[in-house]
């Protein structure tokens, strides 16, 4: 069996300073980590640093045709990596943080890999107090692409990491444990580059309560 990465544990509301703080480093550092979002465990690396995005693309076995999100933890880091229209705007402040996730067009500083060579990047603000002060303390965007490899399914606690990513998850340098996640189902996704906007993944967050955004 592969070396199991250091697991801390943690409630949702329990953001431990000193357990926030050697996440961070570790985002800071190009590591790589799994934490618990609103909607599944994500692979965590900081979403500016290509080594480390290549890093999570390895880990998962991921095709780099395809685009990983990004988790921001307000509308200003949001607004320094998309152009965030007056109806995207509106939509963040309505439904996150929560289980959604907004493709806007990207800025310049988002690296070409993360969105595969696509105009858009998808962003998120979960409904989680522990990633949303861990992407504050790192001071940039992490990635939220799910902890397992790719086409498997998407792990709700931490004994699904670890059996998703099998021996991939030797590669993981540290694994924030918060019990099952609220939502039983990935985040939806809304495709705002253009208007009309387009419900791409239909989650938590349901076409109808998206209706006057469309």
């Amino acid at each position: 069996m592969p070396p199991t990465p250091l697991i801390r544990t943690m409630t949702e509301n329990d953001s431990t300073a000193s357990i926030i703080h050697e996440a961070s480093q570790i985002i800071r550092q190009g590591g790589v980590l799994a934490c618990a979002t609103d909607t599944g465990y994500l692979l965590g690396v900081n979403g500016l640093n290509v080594a480390a995005i290549r890093k999570v693309y390895q880990i998962k076995g991921r095709s780099f045709d395809k685009p990983i999100h990004l988790v921001v933890p307000d509308l200003n880091m949001a607004q320094e990596l998309g152009e965030i229209h007056q109806q995207a705007e509106a939509v963040f402040h309505h439904f996150l943080p929560g289980p959604l996730t907004v493709i806007v067009k990207k800025k310049e500083v988002v690296p070409e890999l993360l969105v595969s060579g696509l105009e858009g990047v998808g962003l998120r603000i979960p409904e989680n107090k522990v990633l949303l002060d861990l992407v504050t303390a790192a001071g940039v965007p992490i990635t939220a692409t799910s902890a397992n490899r790719s086409g498997l399914a998407t792990p709700f606690r931490v004994t699904e990491v670890l059996t998703e990513l099998g021996d991939a998850v030797q590669d993981v340098d540290l694994i924030l444990d918060q019990g099952h996640t609220q939502h039983g189902m990935p985040s939806t996704i809304l495709d705002m580059t253009h208007i009309p906007a387009r419900i791409v993944r239909e989650g938590p967050v349901t076409a109808a309560m998206l209706k006057a955004y469309l």
